[in-house]
């Protein structure tokens, strides 16, 4: 780590930080806002992830000079980094598996995906595969908000097999996208399937990047080491591409409890 990096209090390895290129903040003065709300909440590392969809072109040398400018503006307070948020067409993994490190966080091994809200579970599975053959980490955006994923864990089990990386949204722990994905939230954490907590942060008003709650929820289900694994040490090993220090397996043995508790 460079010395003139803060030492590392949350770390957020999902955000919508940057003006004008996706359904984030709309200004500067949003994302101004949205990084004094980032600090006072005592995040120090970022990754900016910019939708990569059929809405939102991502455009890393346009977001490279937008997250400059971010970064002045945040100062040493803050210590920001590029990804995206690719979405799993078939264009973005093609493209993905020519060129991973124009998409992955930090330019690192670690990819953010993000499903669509009802997909094959087969043709997903092996476009994860392809992009873990092109040295990729896929890292599953919000598994416990997907309809699929609600109701087919087992899916989701399948790709952690696979060496894929389970990101939960901070605020699901909370309550913000509704009770099932709540429940799905505990369920995952509790059967060791949760390794990142993000926060998704869209502004500061809507959706904001705050950690509190969801470490406080964390610590009383799994205690206070899990909360600072998923929502600092790990996602640090992420920016900083390394191996992440917490990372359970997922044997096949544990799946039947696991299954029973999320349809029970």
């Amino acid at each position: 780590m460079n010395a003139d990096t803060p030492a590392p209090g949350w770390v957020d390895t999902h955000l919508h930080l940057l003006p004008g290129v996706d359904d984030g903040p709309a200004s500067w003065d949003d994302t101004v806002a949205l990084l004094e709300a980032m600090v006072a909440a005592g995040t120090t590392h970022a990754v900016a992830t910019p939708h990569a969809n059929y809405q939102f072109r991502f455009e890393r040398e346009r977001t490279e000079a937008l997250l400059q400018q971010a970064q002045a503006l945040a100062g040493e307070r803050l210590r920001l980094y590029l990804g995206c948020e690719l979405h799993l067409s078939y264009e973005n993994v093609q493209q993905a598996v020519e060129t991973p490190k124009q998409f992955s966080l930090n330019g690192g091994r670690y990819l953010l995906v993000e499903f669509p809200e009802f997909f094959e579970r087969g043709a997903l599975g092996a476009a994860l595969e392809r992009l873990r053959d092109a040295g990729t980490v896929p890292v599953l955006a919000h598994p416990e908000r997907n309809p699929v994923f609600q109701q087919h864990p087992e899916a989701l089990d399948d790709y952690l097999r696979q060496g894929c990386v389970a990101q939960l949204t901070a605020s699901s722990f909370t309550g913000r996208f509704g009770k099932r994905a709540q429940q799905f939230s505990a369920a995952l954490l509790e059967g060791e399937r949760a390794h990142v907590v993000a926060s998704d942060g869209h502004s500061a008003q809507q959706r904001a990047p705050h950690f509190h709650k969801a470490v406080t929820a964390i610590t009383a289900m799994a205690g206070e080491e899990m909360a600072q694994a998923l929502c600092r040490d790990n996602p640090l090993a992420m920016i900083e591409d390394r191996p992440l220090p917490y990372c359970p397996e997922i044997p096949a043995a544990k799946k039947r409890g696991l299954l029973a508790r999320l349809r029970g």
